[in-house]
C-alpha cells in the first residue's frame, strides 16, 4: 500500500526540510521523448541487468530530452537503491516522489550547466553556419571529439544557433537470423562465453555471430529550416573493426550541402546500405581506441 506523504512532514529525500519546500514543490518531468526501462533478472535469480535505451527522437529540444532522461533514469535507480535497503520505507514512497527527488539533485549539481561548461572546437561551431560543402570539410579535417565535447555541441546547437536535435538508432543483423527468434536479452562476457536470457532459437555460436556481427548505427541529426548536419558512428568503429586510422573510432559527416535528401539518408541508413563519406572527425575517450607506439 502507498502512504502519501503529508505536507508539513520531513521530506525522506533527508534535506531535513519539511515535505513542501522540498521535492513537493517540482515540476513534474514531461513524459514526451523518456528513456524506456527494463530490469532483466539474471538466470541466478539474485541479480538482474538495468537496461535504459532512448527510442529514435525528431527534431525536439536535446537540453529538455537529456535532462528529463537522466532525471527519470535517477529516479528509477534511487527506488531501486531504498527497496532493497528500506523496503518499508519504500513502501510509503510514491513514484512522483522519486521523480522529484531525481530532479532536485539534478537541478542543485547543474546537470544541464556543467554540459555547457564543456570546451567544443570552435570549428565545430563554425560547422553550424556553414552551407557549403567545400568550407565544411575544410572545418573537420584532422578534427577530433569526445563523447561530452558531443553532447555540449548538442545543447549549444539548440541553445545559441536554434538547431533542433534528432536522434537514430538503427539495428540490422545478418540475413540467416532474420527468422530466428533472438533472446530477450545476450551479453557476450569478458572471458568469451555467452549469457542469454529468454527463450531463441540461436544456438550460442549464433547468437556470438549476433553480437559481434550486428550492424548498429547511431546518428545525431542538427536540423535548422532545411539545412541539417550529421555525426553518424557504427558499433563497428566504436569496436576498432574500421579502416581508419588504425582502427580509431570515429563519426561520419554528412549535410544537406552533399546533395542527398535527408529523408533517403535516414531510409539508407535504416537498411544498413548508406553511402560512404570521406568526412571522419575522430572519437576519443570512447571504444576501443588503438595503442600507441609509445604505450607499448
Amino acid at each position: 500500500m502507498t502512504v502519501e506523504i503529508r505536507r508539513n512532514d520531513k521530506c525522506p529525500c533527508g534535506s531535513g526540510l519539511k515535505y513542501k519546500k522540498c521535492c513537493m514543490t517540482k515540476k513534474d518531468v514531461t513524459q514526451h521523448n523518456m528513456p524506456k526501462y527494463r530490469e532483466i533478472m539474471r538466470p541466478d535469480g539474485r541479480s538482474s541487468y538495468q537496461v535504459f535505451w532512448l527510442d529514435n527522437v525528431e527534431k525536439t529540444n536535446p537540453i529538455e530530452l537529456y535532462k528529463n532522461a537522466e532525471i527519470y533514469k535517477r529516479a528509477i535507480l534511487y527506488r531501486n537503491v531504498i527497496e532493497i535497503k528500506d523496503p518499508v520505507l519504500a513502501q510509503n514512497l510514491t513514484d512522483d516522489f522519486y521523480t522529484r527527488y531525481a530532479m532536485r539533485e539534478v537541478e542543485n549539481e547543474g546537470y544541464c550547466e556543467k554540459i555547457e561548461r564543456v570546451g567544443v572546437h570552435e570549428n565545430f561551431l563554425k560547422l553550424l553556419e556553414t552551407t557549403r560543402k567545400k568550407d565544411q570539410i575544410t572545418l573537420l579535417k584532422g578534427m577530433s571529439i569526445t563523447p561530452e565535447q558531443l553532447m555540449s555541441l548538442i545543447f549549444k546547437s539548440y541553445k545559441d544557433y536554434n538547431y533542433l536535435y534528432s536522434r537514430y538508432r538503427f539495428e540490422n543483423l545478418s540475413k540467416d537470423l532474420y527468422d530466428k527468434k533472438t533472446p530477450k536479452f545476450a551479453a557476450m562476457l569478458n572471458d568469451g562465453t555467452i549469457e542469454t536470457i529468454g527463450d531463441t532459437d540461436l544456438t550460442n555460436g549464433q547468437v556470438k555471430k549476433m553480437i559481434t556481427e550486428r550492424k548498429v548505427i547511431i546518428a545525431h541529426f542538427f536540423d535548422r529550416g532545411n539545412d541539417w548536419h550529421c555525426l553518424f558512428t557504427t558499433y563497428n568503429s566504436i569496436g576498432g573493426k574500421e579502416n581508419h586510422n588504425n582502427g580509431q573510432p570515429h563519426y561520419h559527416y554528412f549535410s544537406s550541402a552533399f546533395g542527398i535528401n535527408r529523408d533517403e539518408f535516414i531510409e539508407s541508413m535504416r537498411c544498413g546500405d548508406y553511402k560512404s563519406t570521406s568526412v571522419h572527425i575522430d572519437l576519443l575517450e570512447y571504444g576501443n581506441q588503438p595503442v600507441n607506439d609509445s604505450e607499448l
